[in-house]
């Protein structure tokens, strides 16, 4: 009985461990993003393509995929070992997205980025405590309902990246118009594309690996009914 509580807290404390290593690292990352925002480095003025934006949104994403794939969670394990739910629920922040219909009504970013941005990340933030509350519960058609609103949540991120860009300078600001979306790559607003933007996917991604395959759960579903 004593071996297998002295187990029990082994395996805790490394739970306990892999979290503070993965919080202190995402805190790590967000210092880096707010210094760099400060600095100017993602501002896409005039000649200057959005080349700083995307390598900040992309390299989080690659390392997550890379520290899952190869290095077995060493860097986040902590998101690795969320349950869907959890993942779902901490999507809720992307209710602040509402900044940018704020930001569009007093002139300061254009509606072909701002509306669906903001709308979209409304959205997916308010609808994230139902979703994750049915999938831990349980319900008929949860893990399918959670599926689809992953989707729904990618989609709106690819949608609102690609509006950014297309409404910025040149040259692939093709829906530049009078009204400038730069804000959005400068500090405090460049912090959403540079760093709630990537976590976001992220937290996507693990909650599309937990609830697995597609056709793995419909199989289970059939066996479950059979």
């Amino acid at each position: 009985m004593k071996l297998l509580d002295c187990q029990i807290q082994l395996k805790s404390n490394h739970r306990k461990e892999i979290l503070m290593k993965t919080l202190y690292l995402i805190l790590v990352w967000f210092g880096a993003v707010v210094a760099l925002s400060v600095t100017g480095a993602f501002d896409t003025g005039p000649g200057r393509p959005p080349l700083g934006l995307l390598l900040a949104i992309t390299i989080p994403i690659i390392v997550y995929v890379v520290d899952r794939s190869y290095l077995h969670g060493a860097l986040l394990g902590g998101i690795h070992e969320l349950d869907g739910a959890t993942a779902i629920f901490l999507q809720t922040q992307r209710a602040l997205g509402v900044v940018f219909l704020v930001e569009y009504a007093r002139g300061h970013l254009p509606a072909g980025f701002a509306l669906p941005a903001g709308l979209g990340d409304v959205a997916v933030g308010l609808a994230a405590p139902w979703v994750a509350q049915n999938l831990a519960a349980k319900k008929p058609h949860a893990a399918a309902v959670a599926r689809f609103w992953n989707y729904l949540g990618i989609f709106d991120l690819v949608l609102a990246l690609t509006m950014g860009v297309t409404h910025g300078g040149p040259p692939l600001g093709i829906f530049a118009s009078e009204i400038s979306n730069q804000a959005v790559t400068q500090y405090p607003l460049s912090l959403i594309p540079t760093w709630a933007v990537p976590l976001a996917f992220i937290l996507h991604l693990r909650t599309l690996q937990s609830l697995g395959p597609v056709v793995s759960s419909l199989s289970s579903r059939r066996m479950a009914t059979a």
